[in-house]
């Protein structure tokens, strides 16, 4: 499918800061790519394992997001934190299906997620069980997504994903284009449709396809997504989402400040300066 050509105009084009954030957050960006809401018209969910082979097929999602982005780590505070995107699922992964929530957008910065704040998993937890913080860093020109994922009884694990606008899944890691099944060692498969042993999907990610936030190698370490926290059930696997969404403006009346255009490198600019990071 391609991406409609008011959404790539929307996509080059730069950030709207506003004058005023609201005081609960840092320092919040809004209206990422225009004024608008968006909503998926198609999205997915694939995990691949630490050594970069996918593992229980793609689920197709369902998410909403407000436009604006978080800058800051501090905008995170666990399970009830502010959120500004809603992800839902009707596909097992793994025979059981899963939920999301407190999941954020987040501009170009580097960001610490305290995985302890959840509880009831073993996320940072034990002598063997890794650090107690996801680090992360989103490039400039890239945006990333938090969530606390709850699946199979074990809720709050910590998810994070880097997004690259308008790219194909997993661009510039070496990507496998595979045109059969994906198998347990094809690395990075970007085939999951028709044949594959797990879940079946038909938004599955291709080697062709364009997503407007497109799953990237998150951390450089050749494979696709950004590890998840040792100590969890899913320690070392990596979460991607890819999504196209669809547009919808926001009356002018929730227009309570102004705002100026500045392009998402300004915007990380911006933050370097006024936090002296």
């Amino acid at each position: 499918m391609k991406i409609p050509s008011m959404r790539k105009s929307l996509l080059a084009s730069s950030v709207a800061l506003a004058i005023g954030a609201p005081a609960a957050n840092a320092s919040l960006v809004t209206n990422v790519f225009g004024p608008y809401t968006w909503s998926t018209d198609r999205a997915n969910f694939t995990v691949l394992n630490p050594q970069g082979f996918i593992t229980g097929g793609t689920n197709e999602v369902n998410m909403v997001w407000d436009g604006n982005g978080y800058s800051s780590s501090t905008d995170y505070t666990g399970p009830g934190s502010a959120a500004n995107v809603t992800a839902s699922t009707t596909t097992a992964f793994f025979g059981y299906v899963w939920t999301a929530h407190d999941i954020q957008v987040f501009v170009p910065g580097s960001y610490s997620f305290d995985v302890t704040l959840g509880g009831g998993n073993l996320e940072g937890r034990g002598v063997n069980s890794g650090a107690k913080f996801l680090n992360v860093t989103v490039p400039t020109g890239q945006l990333g997504m938090h969530m606390l994922f709850d699946w199979s009884g074990m809720n709050n694990i910590d998810m994070f994903v880097v997004w690259a606008p308008n790219q194909v899944f997993g661009s510039g890691v070496g990507t496998n284009r595979v045109t059969s099944p994906c198998t347990a060692t094809t690395k990075n498969c970007l085939w999951t449709g028709k044949g594959w042993v797990g879940n079946l999907s038909s938004n599955a990610p291709s080697a062709s396809q364009k997503w407007m936030l497109a799953s990237v190698d998150g951390n450089g370490d050749g494979v696709m997504g950004v590890p998840m926290a040792a100590g969890g059930p899913f320690g070392g696997f990596n979460a991607n989402f890819n999504a196209n969404m669809t547009p919808t403006p926001v009356p002018a009346s929730a227009w309570l400040f102004g705002s100026g255009l500045m392009g998402l490198a300004a915007a990380a600019r911006r933050r370097k300066n006024t936090r002296g990071i």
